[in-house]
């Protein structure tokens, strides 16, 4: 099945482009309740994966071992905007294992946050590694090492342990064996995991659907700390705020975004963007969550600005409208 309508860009009383993906919504007993395009399309999960690439931290007892806080482990599992506060945590995560931001294997990139990355550049100050948004899972993998006894100094080449526990993981909440999830590299050079976009909602579904202790352990995570899972200006914390524990929202790169809806009818949702442009998922999730009436008046209403988000330019006239198409 191809990819379905998503989402019209606008301008003036035209349609001057378009984003075609993926949607999949499954409730608590892994029923497909709502999809558009195709369910089993295959595309990596990207950072959407986090929150089970934390699950062996909490199998280990690594927070309690390690002294790590609810913040901290926030961090682990975020996609951070590279604000003081996340660089903060990742750094007293590494002090509490013993080791320095050198560790991280994650690599440098300007800061995802607007505002962070044109007050660094303001400063004549360069990116570190800390800034990467992926370092709190990094901090995390070496936590895991250090704790199991496994060198840390190639913990991310595909044969290592613990990422092979990982694959294994992922496998498991996705419902699949190992040899049906390919791997490849990550932006921060982790192994990532391709995975059907219905088995990304069924492991999204599976966080609030009967969950057991971890899940509900990452759960409360994320919506009791939405701004370090994202940041400031971030759909991701914007939403977990606006819904106040009711939401678990998880971007990926490239076009992903899976969230777990505690209700009645718990659901998974994940959601795909062909082209890899992220700039409709707001609009796009926004339009779902009103369609599957899982949020209040109050609720919407404060997301209304992303249902038909304007566009400006230059000047800042508007000129345009992202429209969700669902």
């Amino acid at each position: 099945m191809s990819a379905a309508l998503l989402a019209n860009i606008t301008r003036g009383n035209l349609i001057e482009s378009q984003h075609y993906g993926h949607i999949a919504v499954v409730d608590g007993d892994s029923n497909l309740v709502l999809s558009y395009g195709d369910a089993q399309f295959i595309t990596y999960i990207r950072s959407a994966a986090k929150p089970f690439q934390a699950i062996p931290l909490y199998e280990d007892s690594v927070p309690e071992i390690f002294d790590l806080s609810e913040a901290e482990m926030a961090v682990v599992m975020s996609s951070h905007s590279g604000e003081e506060k996340h660089m903060r945590a990742v750094a007293n995560i590494l002090k509490k294992i013993g080791r320095e931001p050198a560790d991280l294997q994650c690599g440098v990139h300007t800061p995802l946050g607007t505002v962070v990355a044109e007050q660094l550049a303001a400063s004549g100050r360069k990116p570190t590694v800390l800034h990467n948004n992926c370092s709190g899972k990094h901090a995390g993998m070496i936590a895991a090492c250090i704790n199991r006894g496994l060198s840390f100094d190639n913990y991310l080449e595909f044969s290592h342990p613990y990422q092979q526990r990982l694959w294994r993981t992922v496998a498991r909440c996705a419902g699949l064996m190992e040899d049906a999830v390919p791997l490849g590299v990550d932006g921060c050079s982790a192994p990532n995991f391709a995975l059907p976009i219905i088995s990304m909602a069924h492991m999204y579904a599976g966080l609030v659907a009967a969950p057991d202790e971890i899940s509900q352990r990452i759960f409360m995570t994320f919506v009791k700390n939405p701004d370090m899972i994202a940041g400031e200006g971030c759909f991701d914390t914007i939403l977990m705020r606006a819904t106040r524990g009711k939401v678990l929202a998880k971007t990926g790169a490239e076009g992903i975004e899976c969230l777990a809806i505690n209700a009645p009818q718990p659901l998974g949702i994940a959601i795909k963007i062909a082209d890899g442009n992220s700039r409709a998922l707001a609009a796009i999730v926004v339009a779902l969550l009103e369609k599957l009436q899982v949020l209040t008046d109050d609720e919407l209403n404060r997301l209304s600005h992303f249902r038909q988000e304007v566009l400006r330019n230059h000047r800042g006239h508007a000129c345009g409208m992202i429209e969700a198409a669902i």
